[in-house]
């Protein structure tokens, strides 16, 4: 299985300085998802070959280097929590019901949702049996606590679908355990393979927490405010299934009666979704609704870039500084 070229290259400094290591983690994807079954090749390599950032490699590679490490075996690292990271989506898509992602089919509507449970079942199998290959202790119980988080925070999300109750609160403790536990990870199982003292450990977790919570902050913000070419999904996918995001939950809260009952109507209908979405994004931005996710998004961003001060002062620090700001003005 070739997954090489499938990087979505940025301009940012952070890239330009994981460059490398990232091919190298492309590479030994490919080789460990060379599975003798032919199902499980050609499956994994749609998931894996269907683009993507692989920010929480380039995390785990960027946060190591950071912390003088001078192996290969975060290569290893940046494979486990991808690996973790694509089981956990095509999990997700088939909870969701989801129709595409960066602009093709999902897996389940590919070869329907058996399989694909049984796809994510095995990338969670690979990333246990990688991750205790790399002989500390220590970064499998970071990682397996912070996949239990991630877990729970699914299982959160799927209790609270439809629920026009939930608070901003309540959303925070979802994106919390749901995106920001395995961005936590991925900084502090690299810290942990660096071998660095427990304050540098925990104050690099804190970074990858708050870039965790901006960057699903953004995501939130673009699901309505993004056209489909960019998105690689059609644009209000979380008001169609039924989720309260954060700039839904802010839009109801300081909306007018007429306004709620419009985005209510919404909530887990496609049918009026689709008409009115078009309404509610206006409702949505005319109640600076966009404008203040974007502002708690700044928020965690300036806190991720403050928990690296007791880090090295170098190149990497200041990439790892700058990655924020690019989560922040992203558009896709």
């Amino acid at each position: 299985m070739q997954s090489q070229g499938h990087l979505v290259h940025t301009e940012t400094a952070a890239y330009h300085l994981a460059r490398e290591r990232l091919q190298m983690v492309e590479e030994r994807i490919a080789s460990l998802l060379d599975c003798d079954i032919p199902l499980v090749r050609e499956m994994s390599s749609y998931v894996h070959g269907n683009g993507g950032k692989r920010l929480r490699p380039a995390l785990v590679v960027l946060c190591a280097r950071l912390c003088g490490y001078q192996g290969d075996r975060d290569v290893d690292l940046g494979v486990v929590v991808e690996f973790i990271h694509s089981a956990s989506l095509v999990h997700d898509d088939i909870v969701d019901g989801a129709e595409a992602r960066r602009g093709r089919s999902c897996s389940h509507r590919v070869w329907g949702n058996q399989k694909t449970v049984l796809l994510g079942d095995f990338l969670y199998a690979r990333a246990l049996a990688l991750s205790v290959a790399l002989g500390k202790l220590r970064i499998v119980e970071v990682l397996t606590q912070a996949t239990s988080r991630l877990v729970e925070g699914e299982i959160l999300d799927v209790m609270h679908n439809g629920n026009a109750q939930l608070d901003l609160a309540g959303y925070m403790n979802i994106i919390d355990r749901k995106t920001a536990s395995l961005f936590a990870g991925c900084a502090q199982a690299a810290a942990v393979l660096a071998g660095v003292s427990r304050e540098q450990e925990a104050a690099l977790a804190g970074f990858g927490h708050d870039v965790g919570l901006a960057f699903q902050l953004i995501d939130d913000l673009l699901d309505d405010d993004a056209d489909s070419e960019r998105l690689g999904k059609e644009p209000g996918t979380d008001l169609r299934e039924g989720k309260l995001t954060y700039p839904l939950i802010h839009l109801l809260a300081h909306a007018s009666a007429s306004e709620r009952e419009l985005v209510l109507s919404c909530l887990g209908n496609p049918a009026r979704t689709a008409a009115h979405l078009p309404d509610v994004v206006s409702t949505l931005r005319s109640n600076g609704s966009f404008a203040a996710t974007r502002q708690e998004a700044e928020r965690y961003a300036e806190q991720a870039r403050t928990a690296l001060s007791i880090l090295p002062a170098n190149e990497i620090r200041e990439a790892l500084e700058e990655l924020p700001e690019f989560i922040v003005a992203r558009r896709q």
